[in-house]
């Protein structure tokens, strides 16, 4: 059986279990013809899903929509100079 392994190195059984259910849970959900993409906005640290179409990648549905969390990220960006001036 292989170990996953983050950019860190080898992950705990615990978190690497979670992987796994985590990987199940995203093909039952992909029906025939889409498939799901599940990433981390880096600005933000949120989870963002794609739903895919299988044939042609196209981006069928993204929730939350990955331009709101842009928006989120320069709000927060914003605030923290502000912060950061008034200090």
């Amino acid at each position: 059986m292989r170990r996953l392994e983050s950019q860190e190195g080898p992950l705990p059984i615990g978190e690497e279990q979670l992987i796994r259910r985590i990987d199940q849970a995203m093909k039952a959900l992909a029906g025939p013809e889409t498939t799901l993409d599940i990433s981390i906005h880096k600005a933000t640290n949120s989870i963002m899903v794609k739903v895919l179409d299988k044939d042609t990648g196209e981006v069928i549905r993204e929730v939350p929509p990955e331009k709101t969390l842009d928006i989120v990220a320069k709000m927060m960006e914003i605030a923290g100079i502000i912060i950061d001036k008034k200090v």
